[in-house]
């Protein structure tokens, strides 16, 4: 039988993401060309000194590296537990070397404009080369949007901020804590990357102050028997979560609440409530922020947690929320970001009647409801997975759905996929109504479900060799008891999703020996680290 012959698609944006979206239709015989702005690949895992989004040099994930990578390239022997924004850099990098993906790639190019040639059935894409300063037009069967969610910084309204003299400035802008040397610093918000910003300025700011307006779930990346945070969770824990929380959401969640408070408990012992983080939002309602380094910080005074500001009373003068005043030299707004897919003009999923920036109207959150077959983004589905695995396996699934090969998904009928859009509004209203204060984790999709459609779409097969209720399962288990006993038992690695062949979706043939290597390495790792000689450690 002749190969099929795939499509042309455009990959815009070559974050992590966009790489990995490059890889699997690559992998599945697409014609794929990548775009980015900036000359190198990464995102905003190069540190870059221009105002736009990316980590600092003291940035570390807060996944632990057994976890945090795609499914068939671990991150090399002598990384970090958890990896420094350098070292996962240098990640990214290997990876699109390891899989020859640069001849695909178009740095330094510019997205000027898209537009829809309906005639066609095409996208016509104006790009522009920073080296010649020209300008093109390049014609695409499909379009890939993979620039993530950091689009545009949101700033807080503050009364009278143009009284204010001293710096003021969106965390986009805070590339070097010696900057604020010897100044009293406020930094507004609870996030993480107000947790890494204000720890970053110990020691330089003569004083540091975390202004914030509700609680927030603090959680370590180390534990006390140097475990890692995230090594508890196996398959068969999320397995469990997943059935719990199909069929009784409320009390599931209440049960993984309660079991991250003990966590926080035996961590850290009992917060201070003068430092406002209690009680703590839902993990369905707020992302947590995790760092080792940020309660111990409060408890020696090097932070100062506070209120969130109400007005400026004066020059250098903060009033708070709770009625008390602060004399600060900079103010840096840790408050996140739109999400803004403007240039896409009338096809921007966001700007769909009943659409919002929390929940565009996508199908699973990938594909866009008026243009399924030619129109995806990568980066918009959000679980409590790691962001490398769930863009590994969105842009399988997308590979698979967009293939014109007879053995591949189909889509569904558009109605059926606005159908699911309906619910997935439902569903986040019920857990909006459930926080006290209406939040939601933006781009937010029901773990389960939506990881169950992932493994039938694109043939991942995981549910048909681990599910108790499946003959396939029993034969896995009995054929080779010790990876089963990994895989279920031991750490949740991405690998697993590569270890079985479905007919579809390429398996990777190291999955099963990296399986093993992640669980030996991390018994190794905390051996080393109860004895203090984890050099790797964080």
């Amino acid at each position: 039988m002749t190969d099929v012959k795939q499509p042309s698609v455009a990959v815009i944006g070559l974050g992590a993401q966009g790489l990995v979206t490059v890889k699997n239709l690559l992998e599945e015989g697409y014609d794929v060309t990548g775009f980015d702005r900036n000359q190198y690949v990464g995102g905003i895992w190069h540190y870059s000194a221009e105002q736009h989004v990316s980590a600092l040099p003291s940035t570390f994930v807060n996944i632990s590296r057994e976890r945090a990578c795609f499914t068939d390239f671990p991150f090399p022997d002598g990384t970090s537990s958890y990896p420094n924004s350098a070292e996962v850099d240098r990640y990214l990098n290997n990876y699109a070397d390891a899989f020859s993906l640069r001849l695909h790639l178009r740095l330094g190019t510019t997205v000027q404009s898209i537009k829809r040639n309906e005639t066609k059935n095409t996208w016509s894409i104006t790009v522009q080369s920073r080296a010649s300063a020209q300008s093109s037009t390049l014609e695409f069967d499909k379009l890939v949007l993979a620039i993530g969610p950091h689009s545009k910084p949101i700033y807080p309204q503050i009364a009278s901020q143009q009284a204010f003299t001293g710096e003021f400035l969106h965390s986009i802008a805070f590339k070097d804590p010696h900057r604020f040397a010897n100044k009293r610093v406020l930094v507004i918000g609870a996030s993480n990357t107000a947790a890494d910003t204000c720890t970053s300025l110990i020691g330089i700011a003569s004083k540091v102050y975390l202004s914030h307006r509700h609680g927030a779930l603090i959680l370590p990346r180390i534990l006390k028997d140097g475990t890692s945070l995230d090594h508890g969770a196996s398959y068969r824990i999320f397995a469990l979560q997943q059935t719990l929380d199909a069929y009784f959401p409320d009390q599931a969640r209440k049960f993984f609440d309660a079991f991250l408070a003990r966590i926080v408990a035996q961590e850290f012992g009992a917060l201070n409530p003068e430092w406002k983080f209690t009680p703590a939002p839902s993990l369905a309602h707020q992302v947590p922020t995790v760092s080792d380094t940020l309660v111990p910080a409060l408890r020696a005074g090097t932070i100062t947690s506070c209120a969130a500001p109400a007005r400026i009373l004066g020059e250098q003068t903060v009033e708070l929320q709770d009625g008390s005043t602060v004399e600060v030299d900079a103010i840096i707004c840790c408050t996140g970001y739109h999400l803004d897919l403007s240039i896409l003009g009338p096809y921007d999923p966001t700007q769909r009647p009943g659409a919002h920036l929390a929940t565009p109207a996508l199908y699973q959150n990938i594909f866009s409801l008026e243009y399924p077959d030619s129109l995806a983004f990568i980066g918009l589905a959000i679980t409590p997975n790691p962001a490398f695995l769930i863009a590994d396996l969105s842009s399988m699934a997308l590979a698979q759905l967009w293939s014109r090969k007879p053995s591949s998904s189909s889509l569904p009928p558009k109605p059926e996929m606005q159908d699911w859009y309906a619910a997935h509004l439902a569903w986040v209203a019920g857990v909006r109504a459930k926080s006290p204060d209406g939040k939601f984790v933006k781009l937010t999709v029901r773990n389960g479900p939506w990881l169950n459609w992932v493994d039938e779409v694109a043939g991942l097969d995981m549910s048909r060799h681990l599910s108790y209720l499946s003959g396939d399962a029993w034969r896995f288990w009995w054929e080779d008891r010790k990876l089963c006993a990994s895989v279920l038992g031991g750490i949740f690695s991405p690998h697993m999703y590569r270890l079985f062949e479905s007919g579809r979706r390429r398996r990777w043939e190291g999955a099963r020996s990296a399986v093993f290597k992640v669980n030996e390495d991390v018994s190794e790792r905390v051996r080393r680290r109860r004895e203090g000689k984890d050099e790797t450690a964080t």
